[in-house]
């Protein structure tokens, strides 16, 4: 049963380590953490004292000076118990609420969502951190994917519209179809939307309405606003690029067309393999045989052959580095920078959410066999916790070992202090010299020390 126990804990508190580390603010002052003797959560300073005494069920990441705290007595009550509080314990909204922090962690910034069931049905708003507004739940969905001043609301599935995060103010009339919901190529003020009850799809500028188009442009609802071009079709289903003007700046010519990404785009010829090519912004193919993935890597494109090769090709077409897929992998997922003069770390996908990460050397060397399964770090954290041999520890950006391997789970450094796991039911928090500053092992409802 103590298992058991101790395993649900694990499941609720623990698995979300990755998670919770990426909402993290690396400025805070004030770290979460278990008090057994209340079984409540609190939040300690750097010192390991309490800074806010333990009063919550649960509490999560402070996220640039605001956190979310539950006061449910079980951890999946169906009463809406959760609220936002300041590094004061001050509530900047009250604990009558189911607040989402994924979007902190997910690319879209600094906003939670949140949302409960009124008598009107479900309802839903969100907050904004950096000045504290909130909408109110005015809204059946919203939705926040990018890191953009706008978020998408509607309000009954069916139609969607834009509102300004700051204030709330609707700057897309919710007129646009549900297809779109999840493909807002939103970019500089721009986006392609489709409006309800049409096929073609417009391209609006925030604020300010469609932008007309060339006669002969069509453009998909899937298509992004990216560095002021975007995709469009002709009648004769090619493709090309226009400006957010609406101008034609890359005439139509291309079996297919993505994005662009750091000045160069992916295309497809018009040949009897279509094959795939990179152009510049002059429409120009600077390299034909490769697929682009989504830019530039340490000053050069980052590519994949045919053959499922991948490397670095220079935009001149010199071939930088040129290497197999290590067997167990199916592509390489992405390469990482953490430092400007480091090494680039290769995260290859295995399948089924495994992943094993390796080294590379600027200049395109694999540095040795890729050992790693986990890697956890944020861009301005160039110390990552990382997983070697099912223990965790903490390596520098050059791969080089700061902290030993000797945790059974951990998450990158929150400013001064990290969270680690010494078993399945015992969690610390640790400075960057490896010592204990606080530490707790989780009781059972009977207020047992779980073993």
């Amino acid at each position: 049963m103590k298992k058991l126990i101790c395993g649900l804990l694990v499941l609720a508190v623990l698995c979300g380590f990755s998670v919770l580390a990426a909402a993290a603010d690396p400025e805070t002052s004030l770290w979460p953490a278990y008090d057994p003797e209340t079984g409540l959560w609190g939040y300690i300073d750097e010192q390991g004292a309490w800074g806010i005494a333990p009063q919550y069920t649960q509490a999560y990441h402070f996220h640039d000076g605001c956190a979310i705290v539950d006061m449910a007595e079980h951890a999946h009550a169906d009463t809406p118990t959760e609220g936002i509080i300041d590094e004061t314990g001050a509530y900047l909204l009250a604990p009558e609420y189911h607040v989402d922090d994924a979007v902190c962690w997910d690319g879209a910034g600094d906003i939670y969502l949140v949302w409960r069931h009124e008598e009107e049905g479900f309802r839903m708003g969100w907050f904004n951190i950096p000045n504290r507004y909130f909408s109110g739940l005015r809204w059946t969905e919203c939705y926040a994917w990018r890191d953009t001043p706008y978020i998408l609301i509607n309000d009954d599935y069916s139609v969607s519209g834009l509102a300004d995060r700051a204030t709330g103010e609707i700057v897309v009339p919710i007129e646009y179809s549900y297809t779109g919901l999840y493909d807002w190529a939103l970019a500089d003020g721009y986006i392609v939307a489709q409006r309800d009850g049409t096929d073609g799809c417009e391209l609006l500028e925030i604020g300010w309405g469609p932008v007309q188009l060339p006669e002969g442009v069509y453009l998909d609802y899937v298509v992004e606003v990216a560095e002021g071009l975007v995709v469009y079709r002709d009648e004769d289903g090619l493709y090309g690029y226009i400006s957010t003007e609406g101008e034609i700046v890359i005439p139509a010519q291309f079996d297919a067309a993505h994005e662009f990404r750091d000045g160069y785009a992916e295309v497809g010829l018009l040949d009897e393999v279509r094959t795939s090519a990179i152009i510049d912004r002059s429409g120009n193919v600077v390299i034909s045989g490769l697929r682009m993935y989504e830019g530039m890597v340490a000053g050069a494109l980052f590519v994949e052959w045919p053959d499922h090769n991948w490397g670095l090709v220079e935009t001149d077409g010199t071939i930088r580095c040129r290497h197999t897929l290590p067997e167990e992998a199916y592509e390489v997922f992405w390469l990482y920078e953490f430092a400007e003069d480091g090494p680039l770390w290769v995260e290859y996908a295995l399948g089924d959410d495994e992943y094993l990460w390796g080294l590379m050397s600027r200049e395109g060397e694999l540095l040795g066999e890729p050992k790693w399964p986990w890697v956890y770090g944020r861009e301005e954290e160039s110390w990552l916790a990382v997983c070697q041999d099912d223990r965790y520890g903490y390596v520098d950006a050059y791969g080089n070992t700061i902290l030993p391997f000797e945790w059974m789970e951990a998450e990158p450094f929150d400013g001064a202090l990290a969270r680690v796991a010494m078993n399945e039911c015992t969690e610390a928090y640790i400075n960057r010299a490896g010592e204990i500053v606080y530490q707790w092992t989780y009781v059972d409802n009977g207020g047992q020390m779980i073993e």
